[in-house]
C-alpha cells in the first residue's frame, strides 16, 4: 500500500505520526472485538487493524506494518482514550499471562460483546438462528476454573505469555480454583532443582480432591468443561431442549465421561453415546454401573472415533429409531474430522442439539442442516469470564 499523507489521514481514523522502514504510527479508533479478543478498527482505503489490548469506544495509537494487505495486525503503543467501561486489572500477571483476555473490562461489557460477537459470525456464516437468546452471565467470574496447564523449568512455574513459549512465573491464578492454587504451592515447592520442562495438567475431581497430571496429553482422563457451576446450566439447557422436543432415542457423539449423558437419562428413553477415548468411555462406564437397575440399560457407552462410518457400526434397527442427535465436538467442529452431517443423521431424526465453542467452525457445519431443517435458536453461556472465548447450544428441528 502506498504511504498515506496527513491529509490523506485527516479523511479517515487512521493517521500516520511517524515511519520506520515499513513500520507506521496510527490513530484508531475501536469498533468491536474480534475472535481473538483484538480490538477492531478500519480506516478510509477499508484495512482491518487487529490490535491487541484495545476496547470498544477506545482512541489508541498502535504500530502496524503499512506494507501488510488489508488485514493488519498492529502493536497497541498508546492509549489515547480509555474506554468507560475499562478497569482495573485484579490479577498481577494480566498484562505478561495469556491465559485471560479482558481482566481490565467491565464484565457487563464482556458479556454483550460475545453476543454481538457470535451474532455477527453466524450471520456471516448465512445461519442466523430464529431466536437469539441472551447470554447466561456466570455469577463467579474469579476462582471458577476446574482444570489449568501449567508449566515448568526449574525456576519458574506457571502459564506461557501471549504468542509465545516464555514461561509467566505466577503464585496464583486469578480464575482458577483456590484448590488448584494451593496445588501450584505444592508444586512449586517439590519443582525446586527440577532442570527439565513440563507441562502439569491439574484438575479438580467430582469429588473435590486435585488430580495431578505430567506430560500427558491434554484432558487425558476425558474432556471436562472448566466452569462447574456454568457446566449445570449447560446441562439444564440440554435436558431442557431434549424434553421440550420430546426426544426419546438419542445418539450422543463426543460424549466424554457422560458430561450431557447422566443428566438427559431422566427425560429420555435411551440413549447410544460415542467417544474416541477409552479412558473417558471406561470412566462413564463406571459411573453408569452405579446407576439403578432400571437406569443402566438406558444408556449405551461406546469407543470410537466420530467418522464416516461411525453411524453403520450400530444395528440397523437403532439407525432407524433414534430421533435425536446431540454433539458437542472439540474446537475443530465436524467438517475439519472430515465428518459431515449426513454420515451421521439417519432419516427419521427429528432434532439436532450441537454444542459449540467456536462459532466459525459451527457455521460451517450447519450448512448441511439448512435444507431439511429449521435453525431454531441459540442459546449462548459463559463458560469462560475474563476470555474471548464464546460456548453455545443449538437447536434445529426437522
Amino acid at each position: 500500500g502506498r504511504r498515506r499523507s496527513a491529509e490523506d489521514a485527516n479523511a479517515g481514523n487512521v493517521g500516520s505520526v511517524g515511519v520506520r522502514e515499513s513500520k507506521m504510527i496510527g490513530q484508531f479508533e475501536i469498533q468491536r472485538v474480534g475472535l481473538e479478543g483484538q480490538g477492531i478498527a478500519y480506516d478510509a482505503a477499508g484495512n482491518i487493524y487487529f490490535i491487541p489490548g484495545a476496547l470498544p469506544g477506545e482512541c489508541v495509537d498502535a504500530e502496524y506494518d503499512d506494507a501488510a494487505k488489508r488485514y493488519r495486525d498492529a502493536i497497541l503503543t498508546n492509549l489515547v482514550r480509555a474506554s468507560k467501561e475499562r478497569v482495573e486489572s485484579p490479577c498481577v500477571y494480566f498484562k505478561q499471562c495469556g491465559g485471560c483476555d479482558w481482566l481490565d473490562w467491565d464484565y457487563d461489557a464482556q458479556i454483550k460483546a460475545k453476543e454481538h460477537t457470535l451474532a455477527h459470525v453466524l450471520e456471516r456464516g448465512s445461519v442466523s438462528p430464529k431466536e437469539m437468546l441472551p447470554m447466561v452471565r456466570a455469577e463467579k467470574t474469579s476462582g471458577y476454573r476446574n482444570r489449568i496447564q501449567v508449566r515448568s523449568n526449574g525456576e519458574k512455574l506457571g502459564f506461557f505469555k501471549k504468542r509465545s513459549h516464555d514461561i509467566v512465573d505466577i503464585e496464583s491464578c486469578y480464575v482458577a480454583h483456590p484448590k488448584l492454587n494451593d496445588k501450584i504451592k505444592e508444586l512449586r515447592a517439590e519443582l525446586v532443582g527440577e532442570t527439565k520442562t513440563q507441562k502439569t495438567e491439574l484438575a479438580l475431581t467430582e469429588e473435590g480432591k486435585v488430580s495431578v497430571m505430567v506430560n500427558r496429553p491434554h484432558a487425558a482422563l476425558g474432556f471436562q468443561q472448566i466452569h462447574t457451576e456454568q457446566n449445570r446450566a449447560l446441562q439444564e439447557i440440554v435436558v431442557g431442549l431434549a424434553q421440550k422436543r420430546h426426544a426419546k432415542e438419542v445418539f450422543e457423539l463426543f460424549c466424554g465421561s457422560g458430561n450431557l449423558t447422566f443428566p438427559l437419562l431422566s427425560v429420555v428413553e435411551r440413549i447410544i453415546a460415542v467417544d474416541a477415548s477409552e479412558e473417558a468411555i471406561a470412566f462413564a462406564k463406571q459411573k453408569r454401573d452405579k446407576l439403578s437397575e432400571t437406569e443402566i440399560p438406558k444408556v449405551g457407552f461406546f469407543v470410537s472415533r466420530v467418522d464416516k462410518g461411525v453411524l453403520k457400526k450400530f444395528p440397523a434397527e437403532f439407525r432407524g429409531r433414534y430421533d435425536t442427535l446431540i454433539l458437542d465436538p472439540p474446537r475443530t467442529g465436524l467438517t475439519q474430522l472430515g465428518v459431515k452431517f449426513e454420515d451421521v443423521l439417519a432419516p427419521k431424526v427429528k432434532n439436532v442439539i450441537y454444542v459449540s465453542c467456536s462459532p466459525v467452525e459451527f457455521s460451517k457445519d450447519a450448512q448441511a442442516l439448512k435444507e431439511c431443517f429449521d435453525f431454531v435458536s441459540v442459546q449462548p453461556i459463559d463458560m469462560f469470564p475474563h476470555t474471548r472465548h464464546i460456548e453455545f447450544v443449538a437447536l434445529f428441528s426437522r
